[in-house]
C-alpha cells in the first residue's frame, strides 16, 4: 500500500520534517525569494484574489512565471521537456484575463490558472515520479501537497536562519527585528484607535501627539489592511511551493518501482469476472442501440422521430444520460485495467471486450453530440451548450484513445491531460462569449434563428458588444432595438467605471471605443 512513510524514506531528500532526516537549509537564494514571496503574496491579494479579471492578473502571473524561473536557475535546475508545455499553459491562461472578460468559462480559467502553476513547479523541479506528467499523477499532487505544507514556515527561518552563520549574527537580528516589525504594524494599526477608545487618562492625548507628524500620510483602507494580512500567508505557501519543490527532491524511478509494486496489491479481480462484467455491459448497449435506432438516430438529420412535438423536450432527453454513460464506462474500464490480475494468454480477450465497450460507447457519445447541436440549430448558441459540446469531444478523443491503446503501449492518463488542459486553454484564449453572441447574432439577421435572446449578451459582459451593435445597425425590430439600447447603456456605464483600474482588460478598452463611435 502507498502511504507517506514509504515515500518519504527517499534517501535524497533534504527536508526538515523528521520523515526527511535532514534538516531545511537555505541560502543566498532562498533568502531572495523569501522576500519575494511576501511581495508575490501581496499582489496576489492586491491584484488577483478580490478580482480575477484583469491586467492584475496578467501581471501576477508574469511576476510569479519570472520569480520562479530565477529562484530554479539559481539552483541549478533548467526547464525541459514538459515544463516549457505546462510553462505555455499558464502563460496563455494568465494572459487571456487581460484580453477578456471570459464570464462564461470564469471557474474553468482559474481553476486551471492554480493547476498550471502549481504543475509546473513540480515538473520544472522534478518532483514528479517519473520526471514527467505520468499514471502517478494523483500521487505526485498528494506528495507536492505534502512538501509545501510541511515548508511552509520555511520562509521565516531563510529570513533569519541565513544570518545566524559564524560573523552574521547581527544581520540575522536585522532580519528577526524587521519581520516582528513588519507583523506588529496592522496589529498596532487596528489596536490603537480602540485603545484611545477606551482611554480613561492621557493615552489618547499622547496617540495624537504621536499621530500628528504623520497626518500628512495618505489614510490606509480597511481592504489595504485586509490584503496585507492575508498576504503573509499566501507569500508563506509560495515560498514552500517553490522552496519544498527544490530542496526535496524528486522521487525518481525508485519510487516509480516502488509505487508500481504496491499497485500489484490492487490487482486483485480475477479475469472471468472483469470479462463477465464488460460482456453484459457491451450487450446491454448494443441491444439498447438496436432498439432505439429511429429515436436516437433521427438527431443526425435534423428532425425529431414520430409522437415527438418539441424540439426541446426531444434534445435534453436523454442527453445528459448518456454523458453519465460515457464517465461510469471510461471508469469501468480504468478499474478493469487496474483491478484484473490476468496471465498474458487472456490480454487479448480483454482487449476485445475494451474495444467493442469504446466503440459502442463512442457511439453514444456521437447521438448526445447530435442532440446538442440540434437544440443548438433550433435555439441558438449558449455557454451552457458549448462546455458540454467541448466535454463529449474530449469523453471521444479518450476512448479513441483507449481504443488504441490495445495495439500500442502509450498512456491514456497523459493523453487525457493534455488533450483536456488543451481544450480549457484553447475555451480561454478563444473570446468564447463574444463568438456565442456573434453566432446567434449571425443566425438572427440571416433569418435561420426565430428569435435572439438578449440573455445571451448580459452573460456575454463586455464580449456582446460588437454584437448588439451589429444587430442594433441590421435589425428593424424596435422591440430588440430598445432591448439592445438599454444593454449598451449597461455596458457603457460598467466599461467606463473599470476604466485604468487592474480589473480593466483589452476587450474593456476596444468596448469604450466602440461605444464612443456608436454615439
Amino acid at each position: 500500500m502507498i502511504n507517506g512513510e514509504a515515500i518519504d524514506a527517499n534517501p535524497v531528500s533534504n527536508d526538515a520534517s523528521p520523515a526527511g532526516g535532514k534538516t531545511f537549509l537555505p541560502d543566498k537564494a532562498d533568502r531572495y525569494l523569501a522576500v519575494a514571496s511576501f511581495v508575490l503574496g501581496f499582489l496576489f491579494m492586491r491584484w488577483l484574489f478580490f478580482s480575477w479579471q484583469g491586467w492584475g492578473v496578467s501581471l501576477f502571473t508574469l511576476f510569479f512565471s519570472g520569480a520562479t524561473l530565477l529562484y530554479l536557475r539559481s539552483k541549478g535546475k533548467k526547464l525541459a521537456g514538459e515544463s516549457w508545455y505546462w510553462l505555455a499553459v499558464l502563460a496563455v491562461v494568465g494572459l487571456s484575463f487581460s484580453l477578456w472578460e471570459g464570464r462564461g468559462v470564469f471557474g474553468w480559467r482559474a481553476l486551471l490558472l492554480f493547476a498550471a502553476a502549481f504543475y509546473w513547479v513540480q515538473v520544472a523541479a522534478g518532483r514528479t515520479l517519473l520526471g514527467r506528467t505520468s499514471d502517478w499523477l494523483l500521487l505526485d499532487l498528494q506528495w507536492m501537497l505534502s512538501v509545501t505544507f510541511k515548508h511552509l514556515g520555511a520562509q521565516y527561518r531563510s529570513l533569519w536562519v541565513s544570518g545566524w552563520r559564524p560573523g552574521k549574527k547581527a544581520a540575522g537580528d536585522v532580519w528577526s527585528i524587521g519581520l516582528g516589525v513588519l507583523f506588529a504594524l496592522p496589529v498596532i494599526w487596528i489596536v490603537g484607535p480602540l485603545l484611545a477608545a477606551a482611554d480613561a487618562g492621557g493615552f489618547a492625548a499622547l496617540l495624537r501627539t504621536l499621530w500628528e507628524p504623520l497626518t500628512w500620510l495618505p489614510a490606509v483602507d480597511a481592504l489595504l489592511l485586509v490584503q496585507l494580512v492575508l498576504s503573509v500567508p499566501v507569500a508563506a505557501f509560495i515560498f514552500a511551493l517553490l522552496a519544498g519543490s527544490v530542496h526535496r527532491e524528486g522521487q525518481g524511478s525508485f519510487k516509480a518501482r516502488e509505487a508500481e509494486s504496491a499497485m500489484q496489491a490492487f490487482r486483485v479481480l480475477p479475469a472471468l469476472t472483469v470479462y463477465t462484467l464488460l460482456l453484459l455491459l457491451n450487450v446491454l448497449y448494443l441491444v439498447f442501440i438496436l432498439t432505439q435506432l429511429p429515436y436516437f438516430f433521427s438527431a443526425f438529420y435534423g428532425r425529431i422521430p414520430p409522437g415527438w412535438e418539441s424540439y426541446a423536450e426531444f434534445a435534453r432527453r436523454g442527453f445528459f444520460e448518456l454523458c453519465a454513460i460515457a464517465v461510469i464506462n471510461l471508469a469501468v474500464l480504468a478499474g478493469a485495467h487496474l483491478g484484473i490480475s490476468v496471465a498474458k494468454r487472456h490480454t487479448m480477450a480483454l482487449r476485445v471486450h475494451s474495444i467493442w465497450l469504446s466503440v459502442l460507447t463512442l457511439l453514444l457519445i456521437a447521438t448526445a453530440f447530435s442532440k446538442v447541436l440540434l437544440y443548438i440549430s433550433t435555439f441558438g448558441l449558449t455557454i451552457q451548450r458549448l462546455l458540454p459540446s467541448v466535454f463529449l469531444v474530449f469523453l471521444a478523443v479518450v476512448f479513441c484513445g483507449v481504443i488504441l491503446r490495445q495495439g500500442r503501449q502509450f498512456s491514456v492518463i497523459r493523453l487525457a491531460l493534455f488533450t483536456g488542459v488543451t481544450l480549457v486553454s484553447l475555451l480561454c484564449v478563444l473570446d468564447t462569449d463574444g463568438l456565442v453572441a456573434k453566432y446567434n447574432a449571425d443566425r438572427y439577421l440571416a433569418g435561420t434563428l426565430q428569435e435572439f435572446d438578449t440573455i445571451v449578451l448580459y452573460r456575454a459582459g463586455a464580449a456582446g458588444v460588437p454584437a448588439a451593435l451589429l444587430l442594433y445597425g441590421k435589425s428593424d425590430n424596435r422591440e430588440l432595438r430598445e432591448a439592445l439600447s438599454r444593454y449598451l447603456i449597461f455596458k457603457e456605464q460598467h466599461t467606463a467605471r473599470i476604466a485604468g483600474t487592474m480589473q480593466d482588460t483589452l476587450q474593456h478598452a476596444l468596448t469604450r471605443r466602440k461605444l464612443a463611435a456608436h454615439k
